[in-house]
């Protein structure tokens, strides 16, 4: 198979994307379903080319350079088993989701610029999965910014403009400090083409000679890459960004945004400075502190919160620091249980939002104390969110569970390590993974208080509050009601199909994790 079909995932969404914005077309109608064929069409094309790429195997050894900008500055795609991970990850959710989004935006305006970037953005989050060289990640990774930053103004409403302001500010600081670790490493690199190496890309002399400068680099490198990963104190986008519409909020929250700064992260930690120079140092416990506080400060505002997608979003800034814990603890298994949390959280985060946004859509309520009643009629999307919150909360027979189980186990494993060497920084790190095993199990239970406070209202209204259909109060729409005064039901196959698989996803990962287990495994070997 040519290497050429590396690029494809990546060109063909954002020629596509492209093609669409600029498109001009007297019938409406006609366009629409026009419109509508094509994105499906265009996504469902580019996830079978994924999936094809996948089947060809995920060794590294399969590479395209497309262009050298100078010397080592590499554009250059290339197939690993992290890639991998997120590539299929990425491909598998996109359809379900474009799915959900023509009923979603059925009755919106200017959807030829909602589909166009959003198919864009399919196209340059695949570029950050297939991404070969630090190089090719930090380019993708700020063209990110730039093709979801429409989506989130979609609306363009004052709150809107202000969360996209937020947004932007926030990215281009965030690249700003990550593009310094891009020219410490490769200033410092043993290679010449700046490819991604398993183990990190420094000359290990030359290293070691500036080691404080580094482990500096590294840090505010971290904390850049860490704004799209909502890592405190960098996260005050992510709740602003709620505003826009749900099919938006869910991949900004679960799939493409969040998911590729800690994608980068962990390419940044693992591949590019390597643990064997991190390991032990200062930069690991200030990392780890950070990511453990972000975890414990997510969980407390989502409590405190009670607009539902707002509620959710602080749910992702906990999560998501999930997964740089596992990064942070910088071994093997560290980083297996870091992809184990970010493949859960995708399916659990984004079947959470798009039941949020199904209410939403037929009911027009935002706020959990407007929830009351609303599971009994509404019984398979609040099945659905019902499986989520108990995956977000760690219960057993749920992907949650096994990947909270992952992490605390490579939390045990890395403190028993740092106990019999001594753990460095003081010996800081003889008991600071063991910290987070406890952030951990504390921040599970304030997720079972913010997850079950809405499913309670949604199961068991107070009685005061349980007015039969059809009745009214002063005028406004009650429970049982949408905002058109239309009794309330669950949406049309269009959101129920996705939803239901991966409510599916959610379970079968739960109760049969040991062949995602041994992939992640093979990943963590790598760079051992």
């Amino acid at each position: 198979m040519s290497e050429i079909i590396l690029a494809l995932p990546v060109l063909l969404p954002i020629i596509g994307g492209l093609a669409m914005l600029f498109h001009r077309s007297g019938g409406e109608i006609r366009w629409s379903r026009n419109r509508a064929l094509l994105t499906a069409g265009l996504v469902l094309l580019n996830s079978l080319i994924v999936a094809a790429i996948l089947a060809g195997g995920a060794d590294g050894g399969r590479r395209l350079v497309v262009f050298k900008l100078y010397s080592s500055l590499t554009v250059m795609f290339k197939l690993d088993r992290m890639g991998a991970v997120f590539a299929g990850l990425v491909a598998f959710l996109w359809p379900l989701a474009t799915l959900y989004a023509f009923e979603y935006m059925e009755h919106e305006e200017r959807k030829n610029t909602f589909f166009a970037f959003y198919l864009m953005t399919y196209g340059v989050t695949m570029g950050i999965a297939l991404a070969g060289t630090l190089v090719t990640l930090y380019l993708f990774y700020e063209m990110l910014t730039f093709v979801t930053l429409p989506l989130v103004l979609f609306t363009l409403t004052p709150e809107a403009v202000r969360a996209s302001r937020a947004y932007l500010y926030y990215s281009i600081g965030g690249a700003a400090f990550a593009f310094i670790g891009l020219v410490f490493v490769l200033g410092f690199s043993s290679i010449e083409t700046s490819e991604f190496m398993a183990g990190g890309m420094l000359d290990p002399a030359r290293a070691e000679q500036n080691r404080n400068i580094l482990l500096l680099v590294y840090v505010m490198a971290f904390f850049g890459f860490g704004v799209k990963a909502a890592l405190f104190p960098c996260y005050r986008w992510l709740p602003k960004a709620a505003v826009a519409p749900t099919p938006v909020t869910a991949l900004l929250h679960a799939v493409a945004v969040v998911k590729s700064g800690a994608f980068a992260i962990l390419r940044l930690t693992y591949f590019s400075f390597g643990i064997g120079f991190l390991r032990g140092s200062w930069a690991q416990w200030v990392v780890m502190t950070a990511a453990m506080v972000t975890i414990l400060f997510g969980s407390t505002m989502a409590v405190k919160e009670v607009h539902w997608k707002r509620r959710l979003a602080y749910s992702t800034v906990s999560n998501l620091s999930y997964i740089l814990f596992g990064a942070t603890l910088m071994s093997p298994v560290g980083l297996a249980a870091a992809l184990s949390h970010m493949v859960a959280h995708a399916f659990m985060k984004i079947s959470a939002f798009f039941c949020a946004g199904a209410v939403m859509h037929k009911s027009g309520k935002t706020y959990i104390y407007q929830l009351d009643g609303m599971g009994r009629k509404m019984p398979v999307t609040f099945g659905c969110l019902t499986a989520a919150s108990l995956s977000l909360m760690g219960i057993p027979l749920f992907a949650g569970f096994i990947s909270k189980w992952n992490l605390a186990q490579a939390a045990f494993l890395c403190g028993d390590e740092m106990s019999r060497t001594g753990g460095g920084a003081g010996g800081l790190g003889r008991w600071l993974p063991y910290g987070g095993i406890a952030v951990i199990l504390l921040s599970a239970l304030l997720t079972g208080i913010y997850m079950m406070t809405v499913l309670v209202r949604a199961y068991f209204p107070k009685a005061a509050e349980a007015v039969p259909a059809g009745k009214k109060h002063g005028g406004k729409p009650q429970v049982n009601e949408g905002a058109d005064g239309m009794e309330v039901t669950d949406p049309t196959w269009k959101m129920l199909v996705p939803l239901v698989i991966f409510t599916v996803m959610i379970v079968v990962i739960g109760v049969h994790s040991a062949p995602l287990m041994e992939l992640l495994m093979k990943i963590g070997g790598e760079v051992g």
